[in-house]
This record gives C-alpha cells, sequence and structure tokens, in this order.
C-alpha cells in the first residue's frame, strides 16, 4: 500500500504581495526595474533615473502614476501607467506602460496583484478600460495577459519615435 501513496511536501505559503502607490524616495527600486524589464525585452538600458522618475512622476503635472508590489518590505514588481481619452466611447481609461516582476517573483500572483491595482486606480479615475502593449516575441508575458483579456487582432501599433518624430513635429 505504500508504494502507492505519495507524501506531501510541506511548501511554505508565499508572501501576499502588497501593492502601494509608488511614491518619489521608491525612484532607486523603480530605476532598477525599468532596467530590468528593458534588458529583458532584448533592449539597450532604460533612460529612466531617478531625477527623471522624480521629475515627471511627480509634482503639478506628472506624466504618469505608478504603483510598486512589495513583499516582506521589498519592492519587487511595478507597474507604470498614464491617463488616456477614448472618443468612440467617450470614456476615460489608462494605458499601462510598463509592468514588471523582478524574475524569482514570477508565477506567485503578483503581476496580477498589479493589473488589478492598476484596474481599479483606472475605475477610481472614473475610467473604463485598459490598454497595454507588449512584444510579440515576449510569449510569457502575451500568455500571462491573454488570462485577463484577449489580444486585438485589429489594432496596429504605431510609433513616431526620434527621427520620425522629429520631422513630425517640425
Amino acid at each position: 500500500m505504500g508504494l502507492f501513496t505519495r507524501t506531501a511536501k510541506h511548501v511554505a505559503p508565499l508572501p501576499c504581495a502588497n501593492v502601494r502607490t509608488a511614491t518619489a524616495a521608491d525612484a532607486p527600486e523603480v530605476v532598477r526595474l525599468a532596467q530590468s524589464l528593458s534588458i529583458a525585452d532584448g533592449g539597450r538600458p532604460s533612460r529612466l533615473t531617478e531625477e527623471s522618475y522624480r521629475r515627471d512622476g511627480f509634482g503639478d503635472n506628472p506624466a504618469f502614476s505608478a504603483l510598486v508590489a512589495e513583499i516582506d518590505g521589498r519592492i519587487v514588481g511595478y507597474a507604470l501607467y498614464f491617463p488616456g481619452y477614448d472618443t468612440d466611447r467617450a470614456t476615460r481609461g489608462v494605458y499601462l506602460s510598463d509592468l514588471y516582476v523582478d524574475q524569482a517573483w514570477r508565477r506567485r500572483g503578483v503581476g496580477r496583484a498589479l493589473m488589478s491595482a492598476t484596474a481599479n486606480a483606472c475605475k477610481s479615475l472614473g475610467g473604463e478600460w485598459m490598454f497595454w502593449s507588449v512584444l510579440k516575441r515576449n510569449k510569457n508575458a502575451r500568455k500571462f495577459y491573454k488570462t485577463m483579456a484577449p489580444e486585438l487582432s485589429d489594432v496596429v501599433l504605431c510609433a513616431a519615435l526620434g527621427e520620425s518624430f522629429r520631422r513630425l513635429s517640425e
């Protein structure tokens, strides 16, 4: 009989992630995570600095809002978003610019907690939708996002960056 029974391994419960609004004092950790995100996406390191994070995220006219996820007092993930407006629906919403969780804390609900907190922040601002983008080659992120919302097949993301933006803005 003992050959067919398995002994359960003791698995320590995972600490819950506490998601809170990011502050200017979180700059070093948010910048660290943004750097990790850029490198994970296969790009060069992010140009976000502690100074630009504080300058652009706080004050009278912030360009973005951010949330951080903490476990045992350590920041392990972040979400960065900014407001938007959809004229077709005449509704407010947010564009999720960044979502990143340290590798060691993935698949433990941290990303989902950040997504939920972002949606709730949007809702509290009178918003009714969230948009985000993901690189086609990032299969793990796409799989994660598909558990929450479908990928849109009828939308093409366009971006005027660098030289194309300079020409457009002349």
